[in-house]
């Protein structure tokens, strides 16, 4: 006769797979759907498109929901003490009946999985962690918090939690769904008005607490929060690379998940300055560099403007010309005008210049202007010297240490002249002030769409795989049949079904002409070409070209968002607040960090101070006091270097294993740990940021980290290389390495030549 947990793991494998069969009936239903969307095209009638359009959207987004990356689809199990039993997993499901068969984890009748105790059950007696691979169940872990009502209830196993948290960590963050604890829960259900502010020291949660946040906001009012405007914003790519599967796998793909490298369109900054010149650029004296900057003669622009009227030579020298912008820029202040909306205000201040230097009375100043204003040398000159400017060209100008001396310094102008000469590519730093510039310049030409190689936050957030085309595409192969897709739609507009032969092009080719010719275009031959899954297709030459599709609205508009989420929230300098609270400005929010893990050398002191630099006054704070990465010795460890009025966090986890070695070679000890690391296990060697390249070559099978983006990262294994380095790197040495002492979730290898910190040493 079987035990009891495999009759029980039988009995659990029921009701999943009586989930996974509903799953299939609701995926062959929006399949179907979809197909009746497409067909819809063939009717030749305007409503028939409308229709179509909406029943193919509403298919394509359930069939997303239901294909969500996930490690189970079930996962959790309530009994009640009125004998009510509620399966909960990562989305709502109701049987044929309309029964609840599922509960959405985000669901209110879900909360009690995450909130009950043993001191305050909810009416839950036992709560179980359904284990799964896929499918199938795998093993069973119950908690029992009423023993007086359980009856005849089994309960199994313990330490679910434990056993989730001892797992080896994979290249990319999971999301914790099925092990949220109480508190981490509170905070991911707290109301979505006004700001939060959630606090909580190394692996306590606060990533998986944000994101896990925006799914439950868009699960409450999908209405506010649905079609991107849900924005949260991570301190490097690095960092959001490695969360972008949780929101995904948990059914969640449309929130703008970018790096505060990547929230200027068209630049994604990786590269970090030194922390004397990210001082210089995130302090709030650069709006008014910026200013200052913005109204400066252009390097390259003509010193002299010469012509010739009624026969006399009209000439302005450089310093006239210096002159006639200052009064431009004057009039241009006092009407509150942008230098790129000014550009007629300058003229003006050209034509009363060259005004003056006109010897003759009987001239008329009125024919004067008509006249030289028209003239083809005039606005030649006046395009060159004042010129439609655009961030990245006025920000280029501060190489020269000249420019920026007045408002900087010569100390602080020449260090930020070296960074711009020095460097290829704009640093994170740049970033706010590129988006400062924006505001400050006005309108400027549309700038051309960035190609995805361009923008890696486009690659993580185009989660189905597909791409837009620009054109009609008829393809085979991905379908039953033909498929054909229209301009924006990266799902058929059209399916030709069984009536046409697979191998009939020519067949499959007047059956699209027709669908197009309904959608109001005529085509008159045909091209080789691609659809939007890079399989081969036929590309039709129409008569009449496309018209040019209208631009994409901005992501960066202010009140483009309803919620923002910032992680690692208190290592925003001045300038890079003023960067979000223009997104945030109608926008609720939820700010997740720790104090004890600033790092910049402008983070605010206090989160008072922080939401003052966002435009914020009052916030709920939500403190979340247990760590559950860090295991207790590692977190010990490296609380010796936390500030005072910084409680260390309690940790979940006892135990760790800490080796601290002094070599003599450090580059043959880094070999040897690594070669001596945990088998099935992710290793990261951190050092400082300016050695970690030369470490790259010698290691094989483990992660080279430097240390200035490895923040929010977590692996089994840590090997961290001179840690006085790290340390003396920048003036939040401590910070930055209290932050790389906790990134290891079960051992830890520190190697160091030079004598140890002194908080480090025995």
């Amino acid at each position: 006769m079987p035990d009891a947990r495999t009759q029980e793991i039988a009995i659990e494998q029921q009701a999943v797979d009586q989930v996974y069969e509903r799953v299939e009936v609701m995926r062959a239903q929006a399949r179907e759907l979809a197909r009746e969307g497409h067909q819809r095209a063939t009717t030749g009638l305007t409503t028939g498109l409308v229709e179509r359009d909406a029943m193919v959207i509403r298919a394509d987004r359930r069939l997303r929901t239901l294909d969500a990356e996930a490690e189970g689809l079930v996962f959790g199990r309530l009994d009640y003490d009125d004998g009510e039993v509620y399966r909960i997993g990562r989305l709502g499901l109701r049987d044929e009946q309309s029964e609840p068969l599922l509960v959405d984890w985000r669901a209110p009748a879900a909360a009690a999985f995450y909130r009950a105790t043993s001191g305050e059950p909810l009416g839950v007696v036992r709560r179980r962690i359904i284990i799964s691979r896929g499918p199938e169940v795998i093993d069973l872990d119950d908690d029992l918090l009423d023993p007086d009502g359980a009856g005849e209830l089994r309960v199994l196993g313990e330490g679910a939690l434990l056993a989730a948290l001892r797992r080896s960590r994979g290249p990319l963050m999971r999301d914790i769904v099925t092990t949220i604890q109480r508190e981490q829960d509170e905070a991911i259900r707290s109301p979505a008005r006004g700001v939060t502010v959630v606090t909580g020291g190394p692996g306590t949660g606060k990533t998986q607490v944000a994101l896990h946040r925006a799914a439950y906001l868009l699960y409450t009012d999908r209405g506010r929060f649905a079609d991107g405007r849900v924005l949260v914003v991570g301190p490097s790519t690095v960092f959001t690379n490695y969360i972008s599967r949780v929101l995904p796998a948990l059914g969640e793909d449309s929130v703008h998940l970018r790096a505060i490298g990547e929230l200027f369109d068209g630049v994604t900054a990786t590269r970090r300055d030194p922390a004397a010149v990210a001082e210089i650029k995130g302090a709030d004296t650069m709006p008014r560099l910026l200013t200052e900057l913005m109204w400066q003669t252009p390097p390259g622009a003509p010193a002299r403007l010469r012509l010739v009227y009624a026969g006399q030579v009209l000439t302005l020298d450089e310093a006239a010309l210096a002159q006639a912008r200052v009064r431009a820029r004057e009039r241009a202040d006092r009407l509150g005008t942008a230098p790129n909306a000014a550009r007629g205000l300058a003229a003006a201040a050209l034509l009363e210049a060259l005004w003056t230097r006109v010897d003759g009375e009987h001239l008329e100043r009125g024919a004067f202007v008509e006249d030289v204003a028209d003239r083809g040398e005039f606005l030649s000159f006046l395009r060159d010297w004042w010129p439609h400017l655009t961030p990245p060209d006025v920000l280029s100008w501060l190489d020269d240490p000249a420019r920026s001396a007045p408002v900087l310094g010569a100390a602080a102008a020449e260090a930020l002249a070296v960074s711009y000469r020095d460097c290829d590519g704009w640093a994170v730093d740049d970033v706010p002030l590129l988006d400062e510039l924006t505001g400050l310049l006005g309108e400027a030409p549309p700038p051309r769409r960035p190609t995805q190689a361009e923008t890696g936050w486009r690659l993580r957030e185009l989660t189905s795989g597909t791409q837009h085309v620009d054109t009609f595409v008829l393809s085979l192969g991905l379908h039953d049949g033909w498929s054909l897709y229209a301009p924006g739609h990266p799902t058929p507009i059209a399916l030709a079904g069984p009536k046409i032969d697979n191998d009939a092009i020519h067949a499959a080719q007047r059956w699209a002409e027709a669908v197009i010719l309904r959608e109001g275009h005529r085509v008159v031959s045909w091209t080789d070409g691609f659809d939007p899954h890079g399989e081969d297709g036929y590309v039709p030459v129409l008569a009449e070209p496309l018209p040019p599709p209208e631009p994409e609205p901005e992501d960066t508009g202010g009140d483009d968002y309803a919620h923002v989420i910032l992680d690692e929230a208190q290592d925003l300098s001045p300038m890079e607040a003023r960067m979000i609270a223009r997104r945030a400005a109608y926008a609720s929010m939820t700010i997740v960090g720790d104090l004890g893990q600033a790092t910049h050398p402008l983070a605010a002191a206090s989160w008072p101070e922080l939401l003052a630099r966002l435009g914020r006054r009052e916030a709920r704070t939500l403190e979340l006091r247990t760590g559950y990465r860090v295991p207790q010795t590692l977190a010990d460890y490296a609380a010796r270097l936390l500030p005072p009025g910084i409680a260390p966090t309690r940790s979940y986890r006892p135990g760790g294993e800490l080796t601290v070695r002094q070599v003599d070679d450090l580059h043959a000890a880094v070999r040897e740990a690594v070669r001596d690391a945990p088998r099935d296990a992710t290793t990261a060697v951190v050092a400082a940021d300016h050695t970690a390249a030369a470490l790259a070559p010698l290691v094989e099978g483990a992660t080279v980290v430097p240390a200035g983006v490895v923040k929010g990262l977590e692996y089994d294994h840590v090997i961290v290389v001179e840690p006085a380095e790290i340390l003396a790197a920048e003036p939040r040495g401590a910070s930055r390495l209290y932050v790389v002492l906790t990134r290891a979730v079960a051992s830890l290898a520190v190697l160091h030549h030079a004598p140890l910190p002194r908080a480090l040493q025995p």
